[in-house]
């Protein structure tokens, strides 16, 4: 698998624009486009969309009803991007790509909507620098990567989310969906395309026969195109729903591809006989995999070049082992079903319930969603009602994601909620308490795919985490997401005659608890010293006594503790891994 990289020069000096050429080309990147005011550099120059000498496209850009990314452009449509200063991408396209043109009073940098392709920016001097990744942003740039310990508390408290700024000083992130109008009056950043848009009155797919057919089609579609540049992935298959998903609809393309099945010894880490089933029921390979304690060397598998310490170092080990599988299998890529939980809906709120109160067209889906909801979250009917009721008497609100300040510096609560608030947050009138549900979790999956190539998933893809699949889900009602006692049952239904019925309709999956928790227990005296000794307890992000109160006491480490000192744990050799290269 090819990874697109560019680096990018909008308003650079004579000197600085001679530094970032001089970069391209160690970095064996190409010129793709010039001007006096823009140059672009990349791996694939040839792979390009080019906008007449306006400007050009980076990465895979798909449309509606092709499965393969588009070679050319039309004049009409060249001229419809210009004109829209890129927004016009994001109507009419979807895929993973980074848009840079020229505009009359400068440059507009636009990135896709759940793109795998990072668009990462600094300011040198009078101009600014865009890259694909940390490095070669610093290769042009010639500034050393200095970590914003306030960022990078901020970070850990926020978890899942991900905003502009990044946890290292002075480098920013375009976000998916978003524009970078680059001026000599300043830089400045517009949130353009909203998953709220898909919501909006006249949207909905009110008919569930047609909901679910729609997203099967639309689903399998998005498949085949994301996974259309490789010819025999490998699909790591965990017997889930997500991944059986997955498995349904490259079947169902008739592709060729194997399966993959990575179990714990714990016997909630072992899903194999669920992955047997779909293995056998689409007519595919399954390869059968242990995962094992002893592989796991946090100093190496952590130090990630990502600009945020969001890595973790338990998935970094599973990409490390599918990737290996990959190689011997002769496939060129992973593929995996990351994000379809925040895609379809794996929600149990009252929120949902509520929606049926709000909406006329959900009133008679009131009972039913209520009883789903009690049964998944095993609570009380009139509980659900309850909440349900006061839920929709408070209306639309902002949705706030809950912070996670354990272990850290008493400040660290603090720092999250003052932080700039994630654009999808905030509803507009018309919300639904439930939409704004299913919107908040798709923050996670945006932070999951727009991270991008890094560490071990370099050939590693997530096609249910796309732009037209999320925008399909979100039009339809809250009151179809539910059914049988099951969440995710618009997707459920869809993709029941494709897959065996106990796959479709599973109750419960797998974790692998009990392998993280070996993982900490198996290294508990080297983390413990990692941690204690690191450049985080040095900077006063962690809070060092909590922390080795932890550590030493057994009993705190059977709940959640255990995967927070991961996290810092992951954290810490990201930071170590950034100052030492």
């Amino acid at each position: 698998m090819k990874n697109d990289r560019f680096l990018a020069a909008i308003g650079l000096s004579e000197a600085d624009r001679a530094q970032l050429l001089a970069a391209a080309s160690r970095n064996e990147l190409t010129i793709a486009f010039e001007t006096p005011e823009v140059v672009v550099a990349c791996n694939d120059p040839a792979a390009t969309l080019q906008l007449n000498d306006d400007g050009l496209v980076i990465g895979p850009v798909y449309q509606s009803g092709n499965h393969q990314r588009l070679t050319a452009l039309s004049d009409d449509t060249r001229r419809a991007i210009l004109k829209s200063a890129g927004t016009r991408l994001f109507e009419a396209f979807w895929g993973a790509y980074v848009g840079i043109l020229r505009t009359p009073n400068g440059a507009s940098l636009v990135r896709a909507p759940f793109g795998r392709l990072p668009c990462l920016f600094q300011r040198k001097g009078p101009g600014t620098i865009a890259a694909s990744d940390i490095d070669l942003l610093r290769s042009a740039s010639g500034t050393p990567f200095i970590l914003d310990f306030e960022e990078i508390t901020r970070q850990l408290a926020l978890g899942d989310m991900r905003l502009v700024t990044t946890s290292l000083s002075g480098i920013e992130e375009l976000r998916g969906g978003s524009r970078l109008l680059v001026e000599p009056a300043g830089m400045r950043l517009e949130n353009v395309w909203s998953p709220w848009s898909s919501v909006a009155a006249g949207k909905s797919i009110d008919n569930a026969d047609d909901a679910v057919r729609r997203l099967r089609q639309q689903c399998i579609a998005s498949v085949a195109a994301r996974t259309s540049d490789l010819s025999n992935p490998l699909l790591m298959l965990s017997g889930g729903l997500d991944s059986s998903i997955l498995a349904a609809s490259l079947a169902a393309d008739d592709r060729t591809f194997s399966c993959l099945n990575l179990a714990t010894r714990d016997h909630a880490g072992d899903e194999r006989e669920f992955a047997r089933r779909v293995a056998q029921h689409v007519k595919r390979p399954l390869e059968e995999r242990r995962m094992a304690v002893a592989e796991y060397d946090f100093a190496r598998i952590g130090a990630v070049r990502t600009p945020r310490p969001v890595a973790r170092g338990y998935q970094q080990l599973v990409f490390e082992m599918a990737s290996q599988v990959a190689g011997e299998l002769g496939c060129d890529g992973v593929v995996d079903g990351g994000g379809g939980d925040n895609v379809f809906c794996s929600l149990r709120s009252a929120a949902f319930a509520a929606d049926c109160l709000i909406d006329p067209d959900g009133i008679h889906h009131f009972r039913q969603v209520r009883d789903d909801i009690a049964h998944l979250a095993g609570a009380a009917r009139w509980r659900v009602s309850w909440k349900a009721r006061r839920r929709a008497w408070q209306g639309a609100r902002p949705y706030k994601l809950q912070g996670d300040s354990r272990l850290l510096a008493r400040d660290a609560q603090a720092l999250a909620d003052t932080g700039a608030v994630h654009p999808w947050l905030a509803p507009p009138e018309f919300a639904l308490p439930g939409r704004g549900a299913h919107i908040a979790i798709l923050i996670a999956a945006q932070g999951y795919v727009e991270d991008g190539p890094h560490g071990t998933k370099l050939n590693c893809i997530a096609p249910l985490v796309t732009q037209p699949l999320i925008e399909l889900c979100l039009a339809i009602p809250s009151w179809h997401w539910f059914a049988r006692g099951n969440n995710r049952a618009a997707a459920r239904t869809a993709f029941e005659t494709l897959l065996p019925p106990e796959i479709a309709w599973r109750q419960g999956k797998g974790n692998p608890e009990s392998f993280l928790f070996s993982l900490l227990e198996r290294n508990r005296a080297a983390i413990t010293d990692h941690l204690l000794g690191g450049i985080l307890a040095s900077a006063g992000v962690i809070d060092t006594t909590a922390l080795a109160r932890a550590l030493r006491d057994t009993e705190r480490l059977t709940g959640t503790t255990y995967g927070r000192i991961l996290h810092l744990l992951d954290a810490e050799t990201w930071a170590r891994g950034i100052m030492e290269n």
